[in-house]
């Protein structure tokens, strides 16, 4: 919990004080750790308790309206060093090695959308319990987004797993635009172009020294890191790498391919199936959107023509992408990665 004023400040929005809960589910507000470290099991009991008390407003809106990174500074540093909101979802990958290793961004691209998607991988969580916290997540990314945009109007829709609640036009009063309920994720839609448009013009060397002030709190912290994941995310943040090869992923990392290469062979992964990984994923999504021609995936994924593209998909999937999308179409069960 890195923001216990963000909850505090929260709870008063909405008519009742945080302490009483914290103490309920184990937790001593007052506890000079900081930040505090709860379970996610105790952290997904103080959501639902917060829910029954909140009176007026829907807790996990009003939370995600108030959080801050209260004892990151280094991470609001890093945000007003970003030029483009494709940087600033940068700071997703190190929120999770530093706070939540069970949540993670997702961000698709396809045709004139991107979708900023939430992923949580809880073992032993009913997912629906896990509802409250996708909430936060979905309104305090919105709330990064107004902040970086100077609140521009930048959402297309909010997509959301959870069926429908009581009251769904508070969702749609607070994201500003039409939500749905019982989809396959938990997004939020925009524009594409907003992802590369200019924002503000740091000085050259923030956005430089803002990342190394990251890198040296998660060093202190003693952050899990993984090559792998740092790659993953690279290649989802910046779908042009896709056609690139391991040096250009590497510039994009802030690495010397070769020391790219020597930590990737460190963890037993070659990038080449990394990279593979992420062009079947996209190729996935891509799929879903029957607009999107075959010679517009096969393009984009960096293949040479669409049998190239046929052939590699047959090979990660077992069916033709053809098939795939005719069996998407037809309701026929079709695996869908994560």
């Amino acid at each position: 919990m890195p923001a216990l004023g963000s909850w505090r400040q929260a709870a008063s929005a909405c008519g009742f004080t945080i302490d009483p809960v914290l103490r309920e589910v184990g937790i001593n507000p007052h506890d000079p750790q900081v930040p505090l470290r709860v379970t996610p099991a105790n952290l997904f009991k103080a959501f639902s308790m917060c829910v029954e008390r909140a009176r007026g407003h829907h807790f996990p809106f009003a939370l995600g309206e108030n959080f801050v990174f209260e004892h990151f500074t280094e991470f609001d540093a890093f945000i007003d060093s970003c030029s483009t909101i494709r940087e600033i979802l940068e700071l997703a990958g190190w929120a999770r090695e530093l706070l939540t290793p069970w949540m993670a961004l997702r961000l698709d691209e396809f045709g004139a959308e991107a979708h900023i998607r939430v992923v949580m991988t809880v073992p032993d969580q009913d997912p629906a319990e896990l509802c409250h916290v996708r909430e936060v997540l979905l309104a305090a990314i919105h709330q990064l987004l107004r902040r970086a945009s100077h609140n521009a109007h930048i959402l297309l829709s909010v997509r959301m797993a959870g069926p429908v609640p009581a009251h769904p036009e508070k969702y749609a009063e607070h994201f500003g635009v039409p939500v749905s309920f019982n989809e396959e994720t938990d997004a939020l839609v925009m524009d594409r172009r907003w992802l590369d448009q200019p924002l503000n013009a740091p000085p050259p060397q923030a956005l430089t020294e803002a990342r190394q002030r990251i890198e040296r709190r998660l060093n202190q912290e003693g952050a899990e890191r993984h090559i792998v994941d740092e790659v993953r995310w690279a290649l989802e943040r910046r779908p042009e790498l896709l056609r690139e090869g391991l040096e250009a992923t590497a510039v994009a990392l802030g690495l010397h391919p070769r020391t790219l290469q020597r930590r990737l062979q460190a963890e037993g992964v070659k990038y080449v199936d990394i990279q593979s990984e992420a062009k079947c994923h996209r190729a996935q999504i891509m799929l879903r959107r029957r607009a999107i021609s075959m010679e517009s995936i096969s393009e984009e994924l960096g293949f040479s023509d669409r049998r190239a593209f046929t052939f590699a998909f047959k090979r990660w999937m077992g069916v033709s992408p053809s098939v795939y999308r005719s069996r998407l179409s037809s309701g026929h069960g079709v695996a869908l990665s994560a």
